[in-house]
């Protein structure tokens, strides 16, 4: 059974601010981690489900398909949810290079790296559109019961609370 994904690449970097140059194998096996991390809890593993098997299928409802990509107007879906709390995650890996010995900051020709500051600042904005969204996700379920009756939108515990001063979660049984 091949993995499923809620979102691909590009509409990750269509929906935030990563730069449309940047390697897919950097940031894709996030995709994974932030579905089961933050979908899942706030819709419930049930309809989590159903969703995953819909996207393997092709068979998604018109329901299914208004939750997973929005209504158009006010309501912008799991994909926002989902491609914000990606793009937080993967800041750390986009950032750094592992190395056979090392872990170094990433460097490109005429641009200088940011600072341990200037890094969380930018997470941080990450963060916020990802929480603003999935919140927006619980309350649009809430506010649509009748058609989503096997969503439980149980929420998110904040999963950051303890940090170090990269702003990376240190509390691992959290994670």
């Amino acid at each position: 059974m091949a993995i499923q994904y809620l979102i691909n690449e590009q509409e990750i970097k269509d929906i935030t601010s990563m730069p449309d140059n940047v390697d897919a194998s950097k940031f894709q096996m996030w995709i994974q981690v932030c579905q089961d991390k933050y979908i899942k809890p706030a819709i419930g593993e049930t309809c989590y489900n159903a969703l995953l098997d819909g996207v393997e299928n092709d068979d998604l409802t018109a329901l299914e398909l208004v939750l997973l990509n929005g209504d158009n107007r006010s309501f912008k879906g799991i994909k926002q949810s989902l491609a914000w709390w990606v793009n937080w995650e993967s800041m750390v890996d986009l950032w750094l290079n592992i190395g056979n010995s090392t872990v170094q900051k990433r460097k490109a020709e005429n641009f200088d790296s940011v600072t341990i500051e200037e890094f969380n600042m930018k997470r941080k904005e990450s963060e916020n559109a990802a929480s603003l969204y999935t919140d927006y996700l619980i309350d649009y379920i809430q506010c649509n019961q009748a058609d989503y009756t096997c969503y439980s939108c149980e929420g998110l515990t904040p999963l950051i609370d303890e940090t170090n001063s990269t702003g990376v979660s240190t509390d691992y049984d959290k994670i």
